[in-house]
């Protein structure tokens, strides 16, 4: 399981500060990694921080990807810096909205399921606190420093038109279709194909697929109904193949898969199209704000690093372990 909670602030999806101590606090380490002021990360905090990452994404961090998230990390603890000199305030009902919010997102409904997603997670469930109140913080502290950046709907018809790859839609097919289950002998293959082929042959003829279909499922001879519109490219192989030059309203001649002997009949084609802007309006607004953020970003880090004590030591992880 994949978690989707996200935030305004792109750079600080899934990642967490929870390992920022104080350094005055008393704790046996390997080696700080990284330091602005009185805040620490060790090489162990790296070390769960990659874990993370790795139970988000399903891959290990490799080796060389560890100083840019080093980097990610002075970067939050500069701007978490910077939250607390002005007095930035999270309360606890805000992370709890947006715990509420993470467990509609990944349709978590009880706490079994919720303590097996944060097992996934390679975390606790204060460690999933600490990330969520860093993230609203340091997002309400980007906007004190940036300020409100209104996006007219011009600018995004102007992103939308320079970006109209990213919301194609490929060729889609609307199907239904009629399984016949078929044993593993030959014999009875045949058979079964046979009465599929009467099948087609009778659809063809009577146009009147769909009645066709709900006959022999009501009989208890197979299972099939409509499939719905679904992209070619989400079709298996041998589904594909079967319709890949048929016009709307042809059928397929009977053809076999796992599941046994089918027969399916091409209702509608849809051409590759564009997703019309006002189906993603919303996700262009979003992409543009996160770009704003990001282009204003640096400066703002940056400009924290010169008045704070900033120490940053990759070499310490130099192995990725």
């Amino acid at each position: 399981m994949k978690s989707t909670f996200s935030t305004i602030w792109p750079l600080l999806a899934l990642t967490t500060c929870a390992a920022a101590l104080a350094a005055d606090q008393p704790r046996l380490v390997e080696g700080i990694v990284v330091r602005v002021n009185d805040r620490i990360v060790t090489t162990e905090d790296v070390r769960k921080r990659a874990a993370e990452k790795a139970a988000e994404t399903g891959h290990a961090v490799p080796a060389d990807v560890y100083p840019d998230l080093i980097q990610d990390v002075a970067n939050e603890l500069c701007l978490l810096e910077r939250a607390t000199e002005l007095k930035v305030e999270v309360n606890n009902e805000e992370v709890e909205n947006e715990i509420k919010r993470v467990k509609d997102q990944n349709h978590i409904s009880d706490q079994d399921s919720f303590d097996k997603a944060l097992r996934t997670w390679s975390m606790t469930l204060d460690q999933l606190k600490t990330r969520i109140h860093d993230s609203i913080l340091i997002n309400r502290l980007l906007f004190k420093e940036v300020g409100d950046t209104p996006i007219t709907e011009e600018e995004l018809k102007q992103r939308y038109a320079k970006e109209q790859d990213l919301y194609r839609i490929g060729e889609r097919v609307h199907l239904q279709h009629i399984v016949f289950p078929a044993g593993n002998e030959a014999d009875s293959q045949q058979k079964v194909v046979a009465g599929a082929r009467r099948l087609a042959a009778a659809a063809r003829a009577s146009n009147d697929f769909v009645q066709l279909v709900q006959h022999e499922v009501q009989a208890g001879n197979a299972s099939g109904g409509d499939l719905g519109v679904v992209l070619i490219t989400d079709l298996r192989p041998e589904v594909r193949d079967a319709v890949a030059n048929l016009k709307a309203g042809d059928i397929t001649d009977p053809f076999l898969s796992p599941a046994g002997v089918h027969v399916a009949r091409v209702a509608e084609r849809i051409p590759p199209s564009v997703k019309p802007f006002q189906d993603v309006v919303e996700e262009l607004r979003q992409r543009e704000m996160a770009d704003r953020y990001r282009a204003h970003l640096a400066s703002v880090v940056e400009a924290l690093k010169k008045r704070y004590v900033v120490e940053v030591h990759p070499e310490l992880m130099a192995s990725g372990k």
